[in-house]
């Protein structure tokens, strides 16, 4: 990872509505206070629009908020939660030091106004109002799957007996049998999502050379790190909060004839973690016509020092001590002059572990054009949440897609609390036995950290 340019493929990632919600409550009696706000007027058409996408019967969130009855009951909860931005998740915010210049595909944030209504909804004793008032019914269907996919899942499932972090692959046979087939969407559904602590799919040779099976289960084998084949290039990636993702119209990855897929599953078992064998499927869905661009990926961070070409971390080592409460570290990025175009930049994945409390994105250009500025900031998530992690997507033509060249500096600054006031660190304390907060450096298991950011760009297709 220490170029600009890692690995060519697509990537499905990060993106939509998992398994997180509204924290429940009960709500004021009817009766109202004559503030003119109600449910059916004022409320259900953003629950419709930013809420249904989960919060629906058969949907990800573990309750619906469809009806009357539905946002009553969890009133209390949708005001705390939005007011705190909690809900709907989506952790890429404006802030006083950034301002991201194009806006989100499926941007689900709520303005400020809408924040209000519900606040005011409740404030004036949760009034149904007229039912007359209600949009049209929502008919869009909960997002949990890639449409028109093909779906391939391990003939064996694999039932998590370590009781620690645990790297296991399996290889997946695409049957691709003809030149000229192309990779359009990818998703990796978890199955056990109590064990499943992120998962990476990579795209393998025909000719490559596979690891032997471990534990005599055929097409399974151990593999920290990363897929343990020669070659091999990543197309698509899950972590909490990751969703089905289509690329645009007209972008794709080839499929080379008699390639198989290797998925590495990163396996966590939590407090609430369950002896149900684990099913991972991924879903993929291609075509056969050449797209005009070609998608890839490249994943800056992960340094633990300097590295001799100018890029890495800014300053060296990468340790964060016991209750630190604010360690700041940035890794630093040049494109570099082998790369003899500007790509594209269609989509963005920060991603840290559980210590992480804000990451942002930015770049430099040393020469800027009308349509890329000197300097930007591209993302960032002030208040990180490993569970609600996102691959954020630009809603532009691809014409307005940022670009990164040769001599553009790329920064990644990632911020951390390591004390004992951040929650998800206490609880994975709590889960290794231990109390105390440690030193934390660079690594795959959920203890360890990240400083990373997955950038998917695109080029013309050759």
């Amino acid at each position: 990872m220490r170029s600009f340019v890692v690995v060519l493929g697509t990537v499905g990632a990060i993106t939509a509505c998992l398994s997180a919600c509204f924290t429940g409550g009960s709500s004021n009696p009817d009766g109202g206070t004559g503030n003119g706000v109600t449910f059916y007027k004022d409320v259900l058409p953003i629950l419709q629009d930013n809420c249904q996408h989960c919060h629906v019967s058969g949907g990800v969130a573990p309750f619906p908020l469809v009806s009357y009855d539905d946002a009553k009951a969890n009133a209390v909860g949708m005001v705390v939660d939005t007011q705190a931005r909690i809900m709907p998740p989506w952790g890429a915010q404006t802030t006083s030091e950034c301002t991201p210049r194009l806006p989100w595909k499926d941007d689900i944030r709520l303005s400020d106004p809408q924040i209000a209504t519900i606040k005011a909804w409740h404030d004036g004793g949760d009034v149904a109002g007229n039912p007359a008032d209600a949009p049209p019914p929502n008919t869009t269907p909960p997002i949990t799957d890639l449409p028109g996919a093909t779906s391939l899942t391990p003939a064996v499932p694999y039932t998590l007996t370590k009781t620690g972090d645990y790297f296991r692959c399996f290889v997946l046979d695409p049957q691709i049998t003809a030149t000229g087939w192309y990779l359009t969407g990818t998703f990796i559904k978890p199955g056990n999502k109590t064990i499943v602590h992120h998962a990476l799919v990579f795209e393998v040779p025909a000719n490559a050379t596979i690891p032997p099976p471990t534990d005599g289960v055929p097409n399974q084998y151990d593999c920290f790190g990363a897929s343990g084949v020669s070659n091999a290039e990543l197309i698509a990636a899950w972590a909490p909060g990751g969703a089905p993702q289509q690329y645009p119209t007209d972008v794709g990855h080839p499929l080379a004839v008699g390639s198989k897929f290797v998925m590495q599953i990163h396996y966590h078992p939590h407090t609430n973690a369950t002896a149900d064998p684990d099913a991972t499927t991924f879903q993929f869905s291609t075509t056969t016509t050449k797209p005009t661009w070609t998608v890839g990926t490249a994943l800056l961070g992960n340094y633990d020092t300097a590295v001799s070409n100018g890029t890495g971390l800014e300053n060296p080592p990468f340790v964060i001590p016991p209750d630190a409460p604010n360690q700041i570290f940035t890794m630093d990025f040049t494109g570099p002059a082998s790369v003899p175009i500007k790509l594209r930049v269609l989509s963005i994945l920060p991603h840290m572990h559980i210590v992480g409390s804000d990451i942002k994105v930015t770049i430099d250009r040393p020469a800027p054009d009308a349509n890329n500025p000197a300097n930007e900031c591209l993302v960032q998530v002030p208040t990180w949440n490993f569970n609600w992690q996102r691959n954020y997507q630009y809603d532009v033509d691809i014409a307005s897609l940022p670009t990164v060249g040769a001599g553009d500096l790329i920064k990644v600054r990632c911020t951390y609390n390591n004390t004992l006031s951040n929650p998800a660190l206490v609880q994975a304390l709590n889960e290794a036995g231990q109390k105390q907060t440690q030193p934390v450096s660079l690594g795959e298991t959920t203890l360890d950290e990240m400083c990373l950011a997955g950038f998917w760009y695109i080029y013309p297709t050759l």
